[in-house]
């Protein structure tokens, strides 16, 4: 796969807002209580900081803001349904279970257990007040795919308004997945060859569309005569919990190769600025 040609940046007009402590906050707004950040401090030398850069009484001391324990805590359960003591029991009880093909001396099996976290209710309105908004570049055919998720705001680049700068997606052929009915295995011994078959087609395609806006022929319909692997942008936007939501399905072996880069670039900026809320949300850890 060609990742060079996939972007997944931070929208530069619309900066993350909110953090892990506005999650927090969030949540606690229910009981009319606040929180704070807890600082400590670390050596410039476990900073690995450039003492150029800084005033000298600077350097021997630097405070890094982080969760408070019980607030780290309270994520988690936002995001499990479950507190920490609990999921540490559920956890063991899924372990004891995954030794027993049935119900043994009346204890749950792992279907019942992996049934009970399924439906264990979770609190997700808390995440909802963090908000992201990414710039991406991607073919139309992983397109496609990512609109669909749910409370998530696209604004797409369309060829009814503009007719130049085609650029169409060069895949690395993979063989078809020989245990299920979707993904993809390793790459296709023929691959270099397909590359050099679809580049073809891609062009003949491409002259065609030339043609058609030269004729003066509309180009929301001559944009149709252009294959799926036509690479189209879009502003995304949305919610922490949303984005999250997209990342736990799209990071899945089973999803599509160029869907799941997508998501791991966009999990990298929601770790960075909401590093507890992300891994519990995507990772329920």
């Amino acid at each position: 796969m060609t990742k060079e040609q996939i972007v997944v940046q931070i929208n530069p007009d619309t900066m993350p807002s909110g953090s892990d402590l506005a999650v927090v906050n969030a949540a606690r707004r229910s009981f009319g209580k606040r929180s704070d950040w807890d600082y400590f401090s670390k050596s410039k030398q476990d900073m690995q900081i450039d003492e150029r850069l800084y005033p000298k009484e600077h350097l021997d001391k630097w405070a890094i803001k982080k969760l408070k324990d019980k607030d780290k805590r309270l994520l988690e359960f936002l995001a499990r349904g479950m507190t920490a003591d609990d999921f540490e029991a559920f956890k063991s009880e899924v372990r004891d279970a995954a030794h027993y093909e049935y119900k043994h001396d009346g204890e749950t099996d792992l279907l019942d257990l992996l049934w009970q976290w399924r439906n264990t209710p979770t609190h997700e309105s808390p995440f909802g007040h963090v908000f992201f908004s990414f710039e991406i570049k991607i073919p139309i055919f992983v397109a496609r795919q990512l609109v669909k998720h749910k409370f998530l705001r696209w604004s797409e680049f369309s060829r009814r308004y503009i007719t130049d700068d085609v650029e169409f997606y060069v895949h690395d052929y993979r063989e078809a997945a020989k245990d299920k009915k979707q993904g993809s295995g390793g790459l296709h011994p023929d691959n270099e060859h397909y590359q050099r078959v679809i580049r073809l087609k891609n062009m003949e395609a491409l002259k065609t569309y030339n043609d058609l806006i030269a004729s003066n022929v509309a180009p929301e319909q001559a944009r149709g005569h252009l294959p799926q692997d036509l690479m189209t942008a879009a502003t995304w936007s949305g919610s922490l919990d949303a984005f999250a939501n997209m990342c736990k399905l799209r990071l899945g072996s089973d999803a599509q190769a160029e869907s799941r880069y997508v998501a791991e670039q966009v999990y990298k900026y929601l770790e960075e600025y909401c590093p507890v809320s992300a891994k519990a949300l995507v990772y329920g850890v």
